[in-house]
């Protein structure tokens, strides 16, 4: 995929997550401008990292994206971290939303990463257009998603979300819910899910 798509990639997952929980907290005090401004340069560097250490994916239309990581790259680790310039971050969006993103993550990561199989696929993200939703493009994205990972041996999909609509509509894709916790640090709930990459449902 050329930096061109990658770009697209990063624009879409940025427009998706605008007004996701966890983003509003972590730039609490911004205008919605300005934290869609960091979210480009915060998903610029994610994005970087999938296509490095597992897959990025597009809709044919350009309406989502989706980027996924290989379990024995999650977490990235400092040294990945580094490779990617997902280490830069702080820089790019500001020490203390950085902060706030890194303790609330660590939470639900490590413990899927300590629950999940040894042959395990983690979704970081999936971002619809916000016109495009109700569309189907989640599906469509998991599955091409889930695919990749069968190819290369994955048997487990994990994921995790902070809004409760994306658990309903993770539910109605044959997720299971692993773990539901409200993380100290950010006083907001995080689901962990997960669906065996064999499952049709």
């Amino acid at each position: 995929m050329s930096t061109i798509e990658d770009s697209i990639a990063t624009d879409i997952i940025a427009k998706a997550f605008l007004h996701y929980p966890l983003m509003q907290y972590a730039f609490e005090g911004f205008t919605e401008d300005k934290r869609g401004v960091f979210l480009q340069r915060l998903y610029n560097k994610c994005v970087t990292a999938a296509r490095m250490y597992g897959g990025v994916l597009l809709t044919s239309d350009r309406q989502g994206a989706v980027i996924w990581l290989r379990g024995k790259n999650f977490p990235l680790g400092l040294p990945r971290e580094i490779r990617s310039g997902m280490a830069t971050i702080p820089f790019q969006i500001g020490i203390k939303p950085t902060l706030r993103l890194m303790n609330h993550d660590s939470v639900p990561e490590n413990w899927i990463r300590q629950n999940a199989g040894p042959n395990m696929g983690y979704i970081w993200c999936i971002g619809v257009l916000p016109h495009a939703r109700g569309k189907g493009y989640s599906r469509l994205l998991i599955d091409e998603s889930m695919e990749q990972m069968r190819k290369l041996g994955l048997t487990e999909c994990w994921l995790k979300t902070e809004d409760p609509k994306n658990v309903t509509i993770y539910q109605k894709l044959g997720f299971k819910i692993m773990q539901e916790t409200i993380v100290k640090s950010s006083g907001i709930t995080s689901w962990a899910l997960m669906k065996n990459t064999e499952s049709p449902f």
